[in-house]
């Protein structure tokens, strides 16, 4: 009985090493953009479009979907400060404090937003 199982047992295994007709290693497509450091975005034939990521462990890919809205409620215990050319922003969390600093010309809209909410509150007095 032990013999049967094991011989099952590396059959299987065998088996499962060998990859599926038709399948093989993924691979970024020559027509690529690179968006940033191994990330890159390519559309395909049908009109998808896919975003290739090389991990350590090989290439990954998934479907492009549209980035989420910023949730205003989630930026509103966050502080900022004037840093010279850039922004400092600090919002408490569930680890702790976090503190992150960022350039005035690449603020993100929510950044944006929370630097014009500061400077308003700033101006207005209420501090």
């Amino acid at each position: 009985m032990k013999t049967f199982l094991m011989l099952l047992v590396s059959m299987m295994a065998l088996r499962a090493a060998q990859p599926a007709a038709g399948t093989g290693p993924l691979a970024i497509p020559a027509g690529a953009v690179a968006v940033e450091s191994n990330l890159y975005q390519h559309t395909d034939a049908q009109g998808k479009t896919w975003i290739y990521r090389r991990t350590p462990f090989g290439i990954t890919r998934a479907e492009a979907q549209s980035v989420a809205p910023v949730r205003p409620e989630a930026w509103d215990n966050t502080r900022a400060w004037d840093d010279g050319d850039a922004v400092r922003f600090e919002r408490p969390g569930p680890f702790g404090v976090y503190h992150w600093r960022t350039g005035k010309a690449e603020l993100d809209a929510a950044e944006r937003a929370c630097w014009a909410r500061q400077q308003a509150v700033k101006a207005s007095g209420r501090e």
